[in-house]
């Protein structure tokens, strides 16, 4: 089971993350790109946006430390997630 997490604007809901670009366009409905995993059974879904996947892309698709704080991922409810994802024109599930 996917632990919740409280919301100010959708109240408690499932957790979710995404890197801190996606996160800050959420309010500004800015298109940043929208790459993401599917949720599995205990792990939350997780989502980055067309920088940081390129950043994967040039080195060797891996989640390195200097990856990962680049991306500063951030908690997100489930609805903020898929108000992010839905901003977008194109989603990419990897």
């Amino acid at each position: 089971m996917i632990e919740k997490v409280l919301c100010e604007i959708h109240g408690s809901k499932e957790m979710s993350f995404s890197c801190i670009h996606i996160a800050m366009a959420i309010d500004s409905k800015k298109q940043v790109g929208f790459f993401y995993s599917e949720a599995k059974e205990d792990l939350p879904q997780i989502a980055w946006c067309g920088t940081c996947e390129q950043y994967l892309l040039d080195n060797g698709e891996e989640w390195t430390d200097v990856f990962q704080a680049q991306a500063d991922f951030k908690m997100l409810c489930s609805d903020c997630f898929e108000e992010a994802k839905n901003n977008e024109l194109e989603t990419h599930l990897r």
